[in-house]
């Protein structure tokens, strides 16, 4: 039995939710300098693929802000049209991407780069207007803006690291509540409603 691209795009979802809900270790490291000079590399690359489509390419995440992170660089590409980058996900598996369609958010791409079993690089591809913009952009440069809110932030990895170094779902809750309150504040020091 065939299964309509509708069915099999919620399967792939399904699964995806699965495989982001498993139990697995991960690790903090200290900041460092690799990460601006990772960013730039990457940045290079996807200019070339994504051309004039690509109206902003920024670092975003932990690695982005100065503070303990996971071993991974975020990276945040607004398209001018979601629906017009077939090509273009393509193209960057020459250069040792995968990707899948809304495994972030509905109207998204994420590209990523493996390096075994674990993810080295994530690329949120997002339209023009998508709220993801200032979920990324506006918390990093609200963490930049206040190193205190950074600092409790880095504070908040590590206790999770330490009580659950083997449970990264456990981990991502544990900041879920504090990343919420992060994001209001940083829309209300933004301007946004």
């Amino acid at each position: 039995m065939k299964l309509s691209r509708g069915w099999q795009r919620k399967l792939r979802s399904l699964f995806s939710m699965l495989d982001k809900n498993q139990k697995r270790p991960y690790s903090l490291e200290d900041p460092s300098d690799y990460w601006v000079k990772k960013f730039s590399e990457v940045k290079e690359i996807l200019k070339s693929v994504f051309r004039e489509k690509a109206t902003m390419i920024e670092h975003i995440g932990s690695t982005s802000i100065g503070i303990k992170a996971k071993p991974l660089l975020d990276v945040l590409v607004v398209v001018k049209d979601i629906r017009d980058i077939f090509k273009e996900k393509e193209k960057m598996k020459e250069f040792g991407y995968l990707w899948e369609d809304e495994y972030i958010a509905p109207d998204t791409a994420f590209i990523y780069k493996l390096d075994g079993d674990r993810k080295i690089e994530n690329i949120h591809v997002v339209p023009p207007g998508h709220y993801k913009i200032d979920e990324f952009v506006l918390k990093r440069d609200y963490f930049r803006a206040h190193p205190d809110k950074a600092k409790e932030y880095e504070d908040l990895k590590i206790k999770l690291n330490e009580q659950h170094p083997n449970d990264y779902p456990a981990y991502r809750a544990g900041k879920a509540a504090f990343l919420l309150e992060i994001e209001k504040l940083a829309k209300e020091w933004g301007g946004r409603k």
